[in-house]
């Protein structure tokens, strides 16, 4: 998301540079397929840049996303239709010249519904989006602005993953806006959704909207094993409540030998905190690692800001229940299927 304060803290004389928020936590996306959820719209200047609750963000933002190492952007949200169909139209053309990927909405010869397929490390991915509704006007199907958003319904997620699974994927991605905000556990129909795409061969599930942490969860899929995270909390937001300002990098190894089938092999995490300070002549936004790993020292954080960091990271891992030290990449691992008693225990507890 791009909130006011983070539009003050890239206004740079007559640009924008967005690209210091991300530059502590760019090493963890290295040689990855990276995702994200895109909460805010790139409408244009002439609409005037604004945040909450009728988003528009300057084009530079998706600039630096792909600079940070975003391969894909999920619009399935119920922001994306925040200045019309016009808005959400603009927005798939500034990230298709950033060489950004997107899923969710139907546009321009991209059929509603469509699954996003692509390839990365040897692998064939497909993604499906859906979002519970909008804060704007849905269009329907025949509106002639050419855009139509993937809202959540049964028959909707099990075309998509018919479409989906028609194109032979080795790993099927079902992202999903929904949940409850501010709430930290998922609710009924979080649980049934994700497990009717489990069942209609998604392997992977993830969920956004909440804007805090909710469980991470190990199920039996097509393939062994599916992964759901119900929600992973902010990237980046401007909201500055303790549990808000927590969040994490979800990573999932995938693989795929000889003739066998791909399979999930680890799912880890990697803590990060939404960092604000105040130096001379204005204000500084950063994702900063809140892990262990000596790849990340931290240098220049006030010590205050520090203790809210480790606090922050030592919160996470307790909430999703992941091992004690971190691998060399700063990873902390969650569940692995060579040891699946490390399924999560203590993603219950509520984030204090």
């Amino acid at each position: 998301m791009a909130h006011k304060e983070q539009l003050i803290a890239a206004k740079k004389n007559i640009a924008w540079d967005f690209k210091p928020q991300f530059q502590r936590v760019k090493p963890l996306f290295e040689n990855a397929l990276v995702v994200g959820n895109l909460e805010t719209v790139f409408a244009g200047e002439e609409h005037g840049f604004a945040e909450f609750p009728m988003f528009n963000t300057p084009d530079e933002f998706a600039d630096a996303l792909s600079d940070l190492g975003l391969s894909v952007v999920t619009l399935a949200n119920n922001h994306i239709l925040d200045r019309k169909p016009s808005g959400a139209a603009r927005t798939i053309r500034v990230l298709e010249r950033s060489g950004i990927k997107w899923t969710g909405l139907g546009h321009d010869g991209t059929g509603s519904n469509e699954a996003l397929v692509l390839e990365h490390g040897g692998l064939r991915w497909a993604f499906v989006n859906y979002t519970y509704g909008s804060n704007a006007p849905v269009p329907s199907f025949d509106d002639t602005r050419g855009v139509h958003l993937n809202v959540i319904s049964d028959e909707a997620i099990r075309q998509g993953l018919l479409n989906a699974r028609a194109a032979r994927p080795d790993i099927i991605v079902a992202c999903f806006h929904w949940g409850n905000e501010y709430q930290f556990v998922p609710t009924k129909r979080q649980r049934a959704v994700a497990a009717l795409s489990i069942c209609e061969g998604a392997d992977i599930v993830i969920g956004t909207h909440p804007h805090v942490l909710q469980p991470l969860e190990i199920a039996s899929s097509e393939h062994g094993y599916g992964l759901v995270a119900y929600s992973l909390g902010n990237f980046v937001s401007n909201q500055r409540k303790l549990p808000q300002e927590r969040s994490l990098i979800l990573a999932v190894d995938v693989q795929k030998t000889g003739g066998k089938a791909a399979r999930i092999s680890r799912v880890s995490v990697a803590p990060t905190r939404i960092s604000v300070t105040r130096p001379l002549g204005g204000s500084l936004i950063e994702v900063v690692y809140a892990g262990e790993s000596a790849r990340f020292n931290h240098e220049g954080l006030p010590t205050s800001e520090l203790k809210k960091v480790q606090q922050a990271g030592a919160a996470v891992l307790e909430f999703v229940g992941a091992a004690t030290s971190p691998d060399k990449e700063g990873f902390y691992t969650l569940w692995s299927a060579d040891f699946p008693e490390l399924l999560p225990k203590g993603n219950r507890k509520t984030p204090k």
